[in-house]
């Protein structure tokens, strides 16, 4: 079955023989929607009732504002799953606006059939205890870099973070400047700027894909001026 290779590599179904995928998800009822590019998955505010897993394209995040501008939040692809920390939650409305960035199929299981899942399947279940884990730890993160007062010190924060993450002093990005700025609480220009401050004054030099830190420690004494 197409659907099952496709679930194969998602998030919700990691470390699982494609068997035993097909076996579990016999017996449960989901649906598949595809959307165009720029089409709306789920506005802001809107009730999240299912469980959604990207098994092709991409969808983005965004904050939308009166002003006609937006900021993307986050950037999902394939594997990835979202709508975990909101499906069972009293309070479980979208914080943001979810739209295609590229023709994507998605398949969205709602709560009751989340829960047959995870009954029927411990392995699911650790998955998706993991998934809440790993976001419950990503705004963990969050909270503790807007924390900080200065938009240097969060920008420094960051890059430690990320160099303690990746185990290296060469910083891979993953993710987009306006993801990362987004997730620091500031406009992208803002986190430009920084960066390109750290750059002159000999603690990084970065290029596109890429941040290096020249001097770990010169970088967290910043931290705490």
């Amino acid at each position: 079955m197409k659907i099952v290779k496709a679930l194969k590599g998602n998030e919700l179904f990691k470390n699982m023989k494609e068997e035993k995928i097909e076996e579990i998800i016999s017996k449960i009822t989901y649906h598949e929607r595809e959307y165009h590019r720029g089409e709306v998955i789920a506005h802001e505010d809107e009730k999240c009732n299912s469980l959604g897993l990207i098994i092709s394209g991409c969808i983005e995040i965004i904050r939308l504002y009166s002003s006609g501008k937006s900021i993307t939040i986050q950037k999902l692809g394939v594997g990835d799953v979202f709508g975990e920390a909101l499906v069972f939650s009293s309070h479980g409305n979208y914080p943001a606006t979810i739209e295609a960035v590229e023709k994507t199929n998605i398949i969205f299981i709602n709560k009751e059939e989340v829960l047959k899942l995870c009954l029927e399947e411990k392995l699911i279940l650790e998955n998706f205890m993991t998934l809440l884990s790993d976001k419950v730890f990503m705004l963990n993160g969050k909270i503790k870099s807007i924390s900080f007062k200065s938009l240097k010190q969060r920008v420094i924060n960051y890059l430690i973070q990320k160099s303690r993450t990746q185990k290296s002093l060469v910083i891979k990005l993953k993710d987009s400047k306006e993801s990362i700025a987004a997730y620091l609480g500031m406009p992208r220009p803002s986190l430009s700027r920084e960066l390109i401050k750290l750059r002159d004054e000999e603690l990084i030099t970065f290029d596109r894909n890429t941040i290096t830190i020249l001097n770990i420690d010169d970088l967290e004494e910043e931290l705490f001026e």
